[in-house]
């Protein structure tokens, strides 16, 4: 019985009339069709559509929405709120901090060597610069 490992790929049917693009080559040279209309437009057009039909301007709506978002966030339902922020501003950027509040290492080296299972014996070849 043969091990499925890395070198053995399985050849997937769906597979067989996929090419990978050339370098240079664009997948999408033509770019998004003239007259598509991004979320915003469409998001804007449908308030103005709403406001006409209740008597408000689309800016009195959109402040309903959000304050409906807000008290449906506050219940612990974060989807439809974080939806139309992330589609209408951008899904935050989160940051991962690598250093210390110093601007030293996190993880010291011997920790590292820890990690990765160099370190056998209780003594490490790298001298201890950071105090545990």
């Amino acid at each position: 019985m043969e091990k499925n490992s890395v070198n053995n790929k399985v050849e997937r049917p769906q597979n067989k009339h996929l090419k990978p693009f050339k370098k240079g080559e664009c997948g999408n040279p033509d770019g998004r069709p003239l007259g598509q209309r991004n979320y915003a437009t469409i998001y804007r057009e449908a308030l103005i559509k709403l406001g006409k039909l209740n008597n408000k301007t689309p800016e009195e709506l959109e402040e309903e929405i959000l304050s409906m978002g807000l008290l449906n966030a506050r219940r612990g339902d974060y989807r439809f709120y974080k939806d139309i922020l992330d589609r209408l501003y951008g899904t935050p950027v989160s940051r991962t901090e690598l250093t210390g509040k110093d601007g030293k290492d996190i993880i010291n080296k011997v920790s590292i060597e820890i990690i990765n299972g160099n370190q056998t014996t209780g003594e490490s070849d790298i001298p201890d610069q950071l105090s545990v």
